[in-house]
């Protein structure tokens, strides 16, 4: 039963939005009355019993279809719906809507529709074709439609764009973005919805999308401040009208104003709910309506006033399903993130919603299995997401975690976690060549030494050839050598045939000195595309080119494909941060908190059940007698965990690979190669 509460506004704001809201529509339809007109006259069509959603078991498999990916041609249509019913598939959300300005602009119907913009090639009726071919062979179709994001509508009505502040409390224009504010804005997407329940009768309900804003300074156009100082009483306070920067200044304080300014958001994005919801209502009262929502986060309420989404508001608006985004590592978080949203957000919905997940289904076996792990009750409830097509292979991929979960349980612990030390050996931070010395090298291997285990200096190939003898005495000490690039290159700010230059070089210049090489990692993780790519024509086995903070987030280690296209793949190992110039001149830790701060951050990746933890220093900051200590300090508290190993990059690459390939399917663990770097400059790769 679906609740009846819902924002009952002012009689002075309802009028006001009453009068706005007959401005004339997108496309050829015109008017509201005309809509109806075409609404009724097909609404006999849709008016037929269909039962609601099954109850979600953990063997359903629901899946979203980004139709432009999906069905390029006409002609993709059966063997999508094949590979589907092949593969299992329950429940399919069909997008009918561009979301973002990708393939095509934003807004333009994926479908022959009267009222927005068709997108190019989708006149054909091949999205008719999909849904109702999905209903005849049992898989539940559900339909996409992404909202609020819509430079269609926008080019038609420019004044229905969002306006955000500026840093410096201007207004500007908010790229593809609508102004909830406006229910004219609501009342178009409505009509869409609409049209979509009245021409898709196999479609079992409706779920939106980007029903939200897109920052916390949006919108703030003349109409949306005039209401917030209606309900807060500025002006009388202050004797002038409320301007933009003065929410910029609420920001900052956090102040009543703010409190306001977030409230008001968050009911015009469950006024824009219920105009849709009735809408489809008046239409298809049996159709399942629901939204699929960021994240809620219980740790970072930032992330949640910034789209004015409020889960216990939008939970009492009618909705049966809200479902929300467990992207986690677009967030630069983990798992437990999205475990701790959903948790949360339970507490939030009380009940009035079915509350979902959606996670991305292209991850490797291993990371999805790692993220239902930590789902816990709410993993049966994951729906998935693929960017592109959905394949075989990733039905595979994604069906060989989904069943390991469910007969294996929680994965054990990796055989061990692989600690590394990594000293980027390279100029200092000038950057000055003149500012480095030998003995900085030697009084790392010395500790080393000392200490009892391997490193690996990641090394610029300039500075190698520079300081050859104190490269080769680390070598010779049974340290790893990798490449850090030629000249500490910024690559992504180079030009494509730069990067590859840069590349080429540093590897071809350790190769020369007669280093075997392995592995790179590019200077401040400036790694690209192209770049990767170019690793994996070395040949090489690892790159180190990413980082990441355990207690903010994860960023397992994982492989990465070519971005050609073609065979082959590399392990990326990340680094933990902050290394020793963001821990001693960026955060101002004294050198026993540096320790200290990895110390931390060890644990949590040992709790994690991941299988590397990866240090990375630098021999011009870590040679200091201070931070040389703060070194040792950890290394020995490495050495005291029972499960860690110290190791170099080269080693925990294997053993990463190891844990990674129990349980990768056999047709994805090729590709890797191992054989060592062993040319001349002049013999780089073309």
């Amino acid at each position: 039963m679906r609740s009846e509460r819902r924002h009952d506004p002012s009689g002075q704001q309802a009028a006001a939005r009453s009068a706005r809201a007959r401005r004339v529509l997108v496309g050829g339809v015109g008017s509201l009355l005309a809509l109806s007109t075409f609404l009724l006259a097909a609404s006999a069509l849709a008016m037929r019993e269909r039962p609601a959603a099954p109850t979600r078991s953990a063997d359903e498999l629901g899946i979203v279809v980004r139709t432009p990916q999906q069905l390029e041609r006409a002609s993709d249509v059966e063997p999508t719906v094949a590979r589907f019913v092949a593969q299992g598939v329950d429940r399919a959300w069909v997008q009918l809507k561009q979301d973002e300005t990708d393939e095509f602009t934003s807004g333009s119907a994926l479908y022959p529709s009267a009222i927005a913009p068709i997108a190019e090639g989708f006149e054909d009726g091949r999205v008719d074709r999909l849904v109702r071919r999905l209903a005849e062979a049992g898989i539940e179709p559900m339909g996409w439609l992404p909202v609020l994001h819509d430079e269609a509508a926008i080019a038609a009505h420019p004044e229905w764009q969002s306006q955000r502040i500026a840093v410096d409390g201007s207004l500007e224009p908010e790229p593809g973005w609508l102004c909830p504010f406006d229910p004219a804005v609501a009342a178009y997407e409505g009509s869409i919805a609409a049209e979509i329940a009245v021409r898709f009768p196999d479609l079992a309900g409706l779920y939106v999308d980007f029903i939200r804003f897109d920052g916390d300074y949006s919108c703030a156009c003349p109409d949306c401040l005039e209401e917030l100082d209606a309900r807060v009483g500025f002006s009388a306070r202050n004797g002038r009208a409320l301007e933009p920067r003065d929410i910029r200044t609420a920001g900052r304080e956090q102040n009543e104003l703010w409190t306001a300014w977030t409230s008001l958001r968050a009911e015009k994005i469950v006024d824009a709910v219920n105009t849709i919801r009735d809408a489809v209502e008046e239409v298809r009262p049996d159709f399942r309506i629901g939204a699929f929502v960021l994240p809620f986060s219980a740790r970072s309420y930032d992330q949640n006033t910034q789209a004015g989404q409020d889960l216990a508001r939008m939970a009492r608006a009618g909705l049966d399903e809200i479902v929300l985004m467990g992207y986690w590592d677009d967030w630069d978080r983990d798992p437990a993130w999205v475990r701790e949203g959903l948790d949360g957000a339970a507490e939030l919905v009380d009940d009035h919603v079915e509350l979902t997940v959606v996670l991305d289904g292209d991850m490797g076996v291993r990371r999805t299995r790692r993220t239902l792990d930590a789902l816990g009750p709410w993993a049966r409830t994951a729906s998935w997401f693929e960017y592109g097509a959905w394949t075989d292979a990733g039905f595979r991929r994604l069906g060989a975690a989904r069943d390991g979960f469910r007969e294996d349980g929680a994965l054990p612990p990796p055989d061990h976690v692989s600690v590394v030390v990594r000293i980027d050996t390279e100029p200092d931070y000038q950057p000055s060549y003149d500012a480095v010395d030998p003995t900085m090298i030697d009084r790392v291997v010395d500790l080393l030494g000392e200490e009892g285990v391997p490193a690996t200096f990641v090394t610029v190939g300039r500075l190698a050839e520079l300081q050859t003898a104190a490269v080769r005495r680390a070598a010779a000490a049974g340290h790893e050598i990798a490449s850090h690039s030629w000249d500490h290159e910024q690559l992504d700010a180079l030009p494509v045939d730069e990067q590859l230059r840069a590349i080429d070089h540093g590897l071809g210049a350790l190769a020369q000195l007669g280093f075997e090489v392995h592995g790179f990692g590019a200077p401040r993780n400036s790694i690209t595309d192209e770049g990767r790519d170019r690793l994996m024509d070395w040949g090489l086995e690892y790159d180190g080119s990413a980082a990441y903070d355990p207690l903010v987030g994860l960023d397992d280690v994982h492989y990465a494909s070519r971005s050609d296209g073609g065979d082959g793949r590399i392990l990326v190992l990340p680094f933990v941060i902050p290394n020793d110039y963001d821990a001693r001149y960026v955060g101002d830790l004294t050198a026993s908190e540096m320790a200290e701060a990895w110390m931390r951050r060890l644990d949590v990746v040992v709790d994690a059940g991941e299988p590397v933890f990866v240090l990375d220093v630098h021999q011009w900051s870590i040679s200091l007698p201070d931070n040389l200590e703060a070194l040792r300090t950890f290394l020995r508290y490495a050495k005291a965990c029972a499960t860690c190993r110290v190791e170099t990059l080269r080693d925990a690459a294997a053993n990463a690979r190891a844990e990674l390939d129990r349980y990768e399917l056999p047709a994805t663990t090729s590709g890797t190669a191992t054989a060592p770097v062993a040319v001349r400059r002049d013999e780089v790769p073309s």
